[in-house]
């Protein structure tokens, strides 16, 4: 703080590609999951993550860039802090 340097955290779930973003991650660590949860279909993968937060939102790269906008724009005097990018999971650890 004293060399004006703010440490805070983007803490998203389940990112997926949106129009012409697109996410390499799902295509590496997709199947594994899909496996895991004895899904066959990628639609059912991204319908899986939707569904089991709060707000039923799913969740794309603009939402988290959102978030890191607004800590590199200073809005607020904040540091040490995280935001959740997750659409409210209710087994997380309380924020």
């Amino acid at each position: 703080a004293g060399f004006d340097i703010r440490v805070n955290m983007v803490a998203p779930d389940a990112v997926f590609s949106e129009g012409k973003v697109k996410s390499g991650l799902w295509e590496k660590i997709g199947p594994e999951r899909m496996k895991q949860r004895g899904i066959t279909d990628e639609k059912e993968l991204h319908e899986y993550y939707r569904s089991r937060n709060l707000l039923k939102a799913r969740i794309t790269a603009q939402h988290v860039a959102n978030a890191v906008l607004f800590f590199i724009t200073r809005q607020t005097p904040t540091t040490g802090a995280t935001i959740p990018v997750d659409g409210g999971l209710p087994d997380a650890t309380p924020r």
